[in-house]
């Protein structure tokens, strides 16, 4: 199988597209099925599939050296999907989507649970650093899943207000997940769709 993948390499570097079709066709679906498992998005996993063999194809005479293809290939894909879930942890969108995701019910397996808890761990203790009204419209946000105009008549507060208290609590647990980034990688890595 490796001296396969040589073969295709040497083939590749000198500019051969089918060589090159063979190769992708060959690893195409087990990079997929790992790209998937940390991005969970299909369609993010087939464009990084892409970009992966994108590269490989302009690496031209540099794939002679590669002296474990395989490793190089899911190197080259663990690396693309950390960027792509870097550039997605700074959407308010996904700290959103994280929030609603450890307060659904208990997950399937007691090491995803374990998981969750340490993230919601991570998350209150990002809140527990806001100051108290914060604090208390992002809980009752959060927790209560009370709207923005009931929070504004509950704290006797303008919609505004509890709207920007809300961004500025967003945006703050944002720059703390991203400052324990690593945990949050790999609770992503493991979280089921």
């Amino acid at each position: 199988m490796k001296l396969i993948d040589d073969d295709l390499l040497l083939s590749i570097s000198k500019g051969d597209e089918e060589a090159f079709k063979c190769l992708f066709r060959k690893h195409r679906d087990k990079l997929f099925a790992y790209i998937f498992k940390i991005t969970k998005s299909r369609e993010t996993a087939e464009e990084i599939v892409m970009d992966v063999f994108m590269k490989i194809w302009e690496s031209g005479e540099v794939l002679t050296e590669i002296r474990n293809f395989p490793a190089f290939l899911f190197h080259i894909a663990r690396n693309k999907s950390l960027d792509f879930l870097r550039m997605a942890a700074k959407d308010r969108v996904l700290v959103e989507l994280l929030w609603d995701q450890i307060n659904t019910p208990a997950a399937d397996q007691p090491d995803d649970q374990l998981l969750l808890n340490e993230l919601k761990s991570n998350i209150d203790k990002a809140v527990a650093q806001l100051s108290p009204q914060r604090k208390s419209v992002f809980r009752l946000s959060r927790e209560q899943h009370m709207t923005y105009d009931q929070i504004a008549s509950h704290l006797q507060l303008s919609k505004s207000t509890v709207k920007n208290h809300m961004l500025d609590s967003l945006h703050f647990i944002r720059h703390h997940l991203n400052t324990n980034f690593e945990l949050i990688l790999l609770i992503l890595f493991f979280l089921k769709k």
